[in-house]
């Protein structure tokens, strides 16, 4: 019998052979600041952008029954995959080629897509079958920001992943782990849960600094300046000797985490239930941003994603944005210099540290999940994970969408992005590998709408730095104390 290719379905799917136990979930608010995992890279949502403007509210649009799936041959296992990329936009279209290629590989296993209206259709889909105590309606597998995946954890319904991850015959080999960059297996060990792995990397990128190396040189630095003091003296020499502003930037949560990390500070303790970025590392980060606009070498520009195109047409020395927004620094330094900007020398490095001997930055992005079922559909997506993780399938993920590879030897494979974008080296090498995840807890999305907002009061309404933190330092552990 001939083997049934990937459905496509809309809606939710009941599949109806669930066997999962799920406890009530305690939603303290729906869908509440998630406006900013909408903004996706160049208008197609593969990872927010560093922009982030929090919304009150998302309304959770009502979704279609489907129709009956198509009768599964015997010894074939059909998993449904919730995923957020449009069918009919690069992401999507990839992702279904990929799983036909994968389900021609592994003849035993089908794969439903099931499109959502991006991470946060998956995630509001999510919370209304688990409200509902609708289990029937879960995915097998789908991908989600870890703090959200936080949540389902906490509701029971999420397959810890060490069973298949060190299995002799379905894992990875040590060579293969060590492959993988640490922080992206971080992303899916969660505070609360026994350090056990529940999600595995599916999109992720760090924070860097993009360097205009022309104007550098122009201000008599000969190298990238490696230390915070180093970059604020760099900043001063730059307007000095060139005329030209230092940094524009672009309020950001994962900006901060990033200057949080490379002070040697953390968002939150080791246990997610106390705020710690209002410690001297947070209160530093943000006096610096005052002092440089103070001076007039920081500045917010007007446009949305103004930082980098002021970057990429010449008028800035330096901007902080995530490896995942490669193409758009790209196609924004082509088109200028198509204008009246003459060329210059750029690339994204490690942002500067405290302790160059120790650099940190912040990890953000999507994971695989699995959810709870019966021990052959988990198999079963465990495999499809595996695959697309693999060295092959991420240098053909990451190359033709300008994404970071989950495997480092993805490179050896990658030569003709290699040529195209000469700093994609450095990007997995120099600053991958000294990626932090950010907290994944329960409570994350409300903290981060909380401390994005303070970063507003630093940075529009010139509040003091460590006021502002303690506030919302209180904020977040009041928000903390409710996650289950």
């Amino acid at each position: 019998m001939e083997v049934v290719k990937s459905r496509i379905k809309s809606g939710l799917l009941v599949t109806g052979n669930k066997t999962i136990s799920c406890r009530p979930l305690r939603i303290p608010y729906l869908l509440a600041g998630l406006a900013f995992l909408a903004i996706g890279l160049g208008g197609c949502e593969l990872l927010p952008a560093t922009s982030e403007t929090p919304s009150p509210t998302v309304e959770v649009v009502a979704t279609a029954t489907p129709e009956p799936t198509s009768d599964v041959p015997p010894g074939v296992t059909q998993l449904v995959f919730w995923e957020p990329f449009p069918l009919d936009r690069p992401q999507g279209l990839l992702l279904g080629e990929m799983i036909r290629d994968f389900e021609a590989e592994t003849p035993d296993i089908l794969i439903d897509i099931v499109p959502k209206s991006g991470y946060v259709g998956i995630h509001g889909a999510m919370l209304a079958a688990l409200e509902a105590n609708e289990s029937g309606e879960l995915p097998d597998l789908a991908v989600a920001f870890p703090s959200m995946i936080a949540e389902y954890a906490a509701a029971g319904i999420v397959a810890p992943l060490d069973p298949y991850l060190y299995d002799p015959e379905l894992g990875l080999t040590s060579e293969a782990l060590a492959d993988v960059p640490r922080g992206f297996l971080n992303t899916g060990r969660f505070p609360g849960f026994g350090q056990q792995i529940l999600a595995f990397p599916f999109v992720q990128n760090a924070i860097g600094m993009w360097v205009n190396e022309t104007l550098l040189t122009q201000a008599g630095w000969d190298r990238t300046p490696a230390t915070w003091n180093e970059f604020e003296q760099a900043c001063y020499d730059v307007i000095t000797i060139t005329g030209v502003r230092c940094y524009p930037f672009i309020e950001s949560v994962s900006t901060f985490n990033a200057w949080l990390y490379s002070r040697g500070g953390r968002q939150l303790d080791e246990s997610g239930r106390r705020a710690m970025f209002n410690g001297p590392e947070g209160v530093e980060s943000m006096a610096l941003l005052r002092r440089l606009m103070e001076m007039g070498l920081a500045w917010r520009p007007q446009d949305q994603y103004g930082d980098y195109t002021a970057f990429a047409n010449g008028q800035a020395a330096f901007t902080f944005a995530s490896t995942g927004n490669s193409q758009l620094y790209a196609d924004a330094y082509e088109a200028a210099v198509r204008g009246e900007t003459p060329a210059f020398q750029w690339r994204q490095t490690m942002i500067p540290q405290a302790d160059p001997a120790n650099p940190a930055t912040a990890l953000y992005g999507t994971d695989f999940f699995v959810v709870r079922s019966e021990p052959g559909r988990e198999r079963a997506a465990w495999r499809f994970i595996r695959w697309f993780t693999d060295q092959t399938q991420t240098a053909r993920w990451s190359a033709e969408l300008q994404a970071m590879p989950v495997r480092v030897s993805a490179l050896e494979i990658m030569t003709d992005t290699l040529e195209t974008y000469p700093f994609f080296r450095e990007q997995v090498e120099g600053i991958l590998p000294f990626a932090r995840p950010e907290p994944a807890v329960a409570g994350g999305l409300e903290v981060r709408e909380i401390l994005y907002t303070a970063i507003l009061s630093v940075t529009q309404s010139y509040s003091d730095p460590q006021a502002v933190l303690d506030e919302a330092a209180a904020e977040a552990n009041a928000a903390l104390s409710r996650q289950p």
